[in-house]
């Protein structure tokens, strides 16, 4: 089986009775630029975790599907075909996880002690994420991203070694790649374009760490980068998401013909709806405009929104870029599925890109 078809088959042995895999979004297409075929990318979304305790300040509003156990076994199986990838030599799986990872502000009601989160809280999920390499256990060694929600007033959980951005390490250093939580460009109006252009291209060498990025001072450019706590009851964004795959998602099984193209599409940047799509669009071609090696970039990955959804602007001048938003796993999602029915059900986000194949999945249980 290709990379795509045994991560699938990593993750359908890790499904309870009833679970499946939905296709939301894909692009398998030249345009996403990948020219490596030895690589293969794992995009976890948003998770926003709080401990047991707190969660029950939040209602209903906390991880998808209650507890962590269902992507804690979906992990491990992927963390065992990275493992076995390596003793072969002939895969590589790079796992980035988008930001947004444990919910400081959520975690706590004032000022932000992450030394009191206890070890075992979502411990599973941290060994298989980043500790596992310390702890002699299966890791995927994840690149984490810093989103909003990790840092509260500028104290993140200290045991990440965060990053702002992830790209892809080409060997002439041109990246098809650019992955960042996303918070940014929530702001973009607000910020002098070069604040963000120069954000995007300063990916050559080593990425900026946490403490390098202050809340307080981005914060004086462009107001309060997070809610204040009183508003944290409610989501972040709606809480109930519709996904426009008019196609409706396709069950997906090893080795099973997929359709080329599950995406929105256009030729204009601008036409966009879904979030910040035209102002990521801008500042890529800005940054270009500064730095050569920016201009390689096809394929955007982002968190923040909650909102997965996969997009494809090819214009008639100019660059072809793919965005996939990863979604999370917290909220509700409202899709159809390619029986014709349409559901709403937990968040459960997962995306994967090999060569030129990117695809955005949902995680079902239907028991």
């Amino acid at each position: 089986m290709n990379p795509h078809d045994q991560i699938v088959s990593a993750i359908l042995d890790a499904l309870p009775a009833g679970g499946e895999l939905r296709l939301l979004g894909r692009v398998s297409n030249a345009i996403v630029g990948n020219s490596s075929r030895r690589t293969a990318f794992l995009f976890i979304p948003d998770l926003h975790l709080i401990s047991p305790h707190r969660r029950r300040s939040f209602g209903k509003y906390g991880f998808s599907h209650e507890d962590d156990e269902l992507l804690a076994n979906i992990l491990e199986s992927l963390a065992r075909l990275r493992s076995g990838w390596d003793e072969s030599g002939v895969n590589k799986l790079v796992t980035i996880q988008v930001g947004d990872f444990f919910d400081l502000w959520r975690e706590f009601g004032g000022r932000a002690r992450p030394e009191q989160i206890e070890d075992e809280t979502h411990g599973r999920l941290r060994d298989l994420l980043y500790r596992g390499v310390f702890r002699d256990e299966p890791c995927l060694r994840a690149t984490m991203l810093l989103g909003n929600h990790d840092t509260k007033r500028g104290v993140p959980l200290s045991e990440i070694p965060f990053q702002l951005k992830a790209f892809n390490r080409s060997r002439r250093g041109r990246p098809f790649l650019f992955a960042t939580h996303g918070d940014a460009f929530d702001l973009f109006e607000q910020f002098a374009p070069d604040v963000i252009q120069e954000f995007i291209v300063h990916f050559i060498g080593r990425l900026t760490p946490t403490n390098k990025y202050t809340i307080e001072s981005w914060g004086k450019l462009a107001g309060p980068k997070n809610k204040t706590f009183t508003d944290l009851k409610h989501s972040i964004t709606q809480p109930e998401h519709v996904l426009d795959d008019s196609e409706g998602a396709v069950r997906v099984l090893p080795e099973e013909r997929l359709p080329a193209f599950l995406a929105q599409q256009t030729t204009d940047p601008t036409e966009i709806t879904h979030g910040r799509f035209d102002d990521l669009y801008e500042s890529l071609e800005g940054a270009a405009a500064l730095h050569d090696e920016a201009g390689s970039i096809r394929l955007a990955c982002i968190g923040h929104t909650h909102h997965a959804a996969m997009i494809a602007c090819r214009p008639e001048t100019g660059r072809s870029l793919v965005m996939m938003d990863v979604g999370s796993w917290i909220e509700e999602c409202t899709y159809p599925l390619e029986e014709g029915d349409v559901v709403t059900e937990p968040c459960a986000q997962l995306g994967v890109v090999h060569g030129n194949d990117v695809r955005l999945y949902q995680v079902r249980l239907t028991q």
